[in-house]
C-alpha cells in the first residue's frame, strides 16, 4: 500500500509541474548601507522571479569570485523563486563589484555591476546633504534635523 501512496504522490508531483514557465532571474546588487570609500558594508544581490530553481550566483570583486554566504531558497505564491547571496566589503574607488548569475533560461551568465556612488551622491555627502540609492530614483536631503525625500529621473544629470 505505501508503494502505490508513493507513486501516486510522484505523480501527482510531476503534473503539478507541468504549468511551471521557464522563467530568467532578475537581478539587484546593493550595500546594506549607502557605499563610503573605506568604511566596511555589505554587498548583496538579490535574484527573484526565477524557474526552474537550479541556478549558480557568485559575487565578484574585480572579476574574481568572493567568498559569500546564501540564504535558503524560497518560492514566492507564483512559484518563482528567489535568493540572497551576500558578504562583506569595503568599497574604495579602485575595486569593481559584480553579481554574476548562471541559469538555464540565460544563454550567458549575467553580469550585474554594483554602481559606483554617482557624482550627485558624492557631493552630497561631503556637504553633508544626504545621498541617493542608485538602485532607485529616491534622492534624499537632510537639512538642519530634517529629512527630505525627492523622486529623481537618474538620466537627467
Amino acid at each position: 500500500m505505501a508503494p502505490l501512496v508513493a507513486l501516486v504522490l510522484l505523480g501527482l508531483l510531476s503534473l503539478s509541474g507541468l504549468d511551471a514557465v521557464a522563467r530568467p532571474p532578475k537581478v539587484q546588487v546593493y550595500s546594506r548601507h549607502p557605499a563610503e570609500n573605506g568604511k566596511p558594508n555589505y554587498l548583496n544581490c538579490y535574484v527573484s522571479g526565477f524557474h526552474p530553481p537550479q541556478i549558480e550566483i557568485d559575487l565578484l570583486k574585480n572579476g574574481e569570485k568572493m567568498n559569500a554566504e546564501q540564504s535558503d531558497l524560497s518560492f514566492s505564491k507564483d512559484w518563482s523563486f528567489y535568493l540572497l547571496v551576500h558578504t562583506e566589503f569595503t568599497p574604495n574607488a579602485v575595486d569593481q563589484y559584480s553579481c554574476r548569475v548562471k541559469h538555464v533560461t540565460l544563454d550567458k551568465p549575467k553580469i550585474v555591476k554594483s554602481r559606483p556612488l554617482t557624482g550627485i551622491t558624492e557631493i552630497m555627502k561631503m556637504l553633508h546633504l544626504g545621498w541617493m540609492n542608485p538602485n532607485s530614483d529616491l534622492l534624499l536631503f537632510n537639512t538642519d534635523k530634517l529629512l527630505y525625500f525627492m523622486h529623481i529621473n537618474q538620466k537627467s544629470y
